[in-house]
């Protein structure tokens, strides 16, 4: 395999306003911290007011401040759930 496959990490950001890319991953480094993934995922989308939101691949909240290398991605393909952080529903 070649360095770049090594270094590289397939990426799909799904809101409920719809997955960034359409269709596929898009092809990032793993050294590229996940906060320009979901800015990029945000302005394609046309989401505002996205302070606040959280990123999770499967139980897994990401810390969107590090790379993905850091938050222990090692390549392949993964899709980003991202939204507002689930309220606790609770008793009234």
């Amino acid at each position: 395999m070649s360095e770049e496959h090594h270094n590289t990490l397939g990426v799909a950001v799904l809101t409920t306003s719809g997955r960034w890319p359409a269709t596929g991953f898009e092809k990032v480094s793993l050294n590229e911290k996940v906060r320009h993934v979901l800015q990029q995922a945000a302005q394609h989308l046309h989401l505002a007011g996205t302070d606040g939101w959280i990123a999770t691949v499967g139980p897994q909240t990401l810390n969107v401040d590090e790379s993905f290398r850091a938050n222990g991605f090692t390549g392949g393909d993964i899709q980003i759930d991202f939204g507002p952080r689930q309220g606790g529903g609770g008793r009234a």
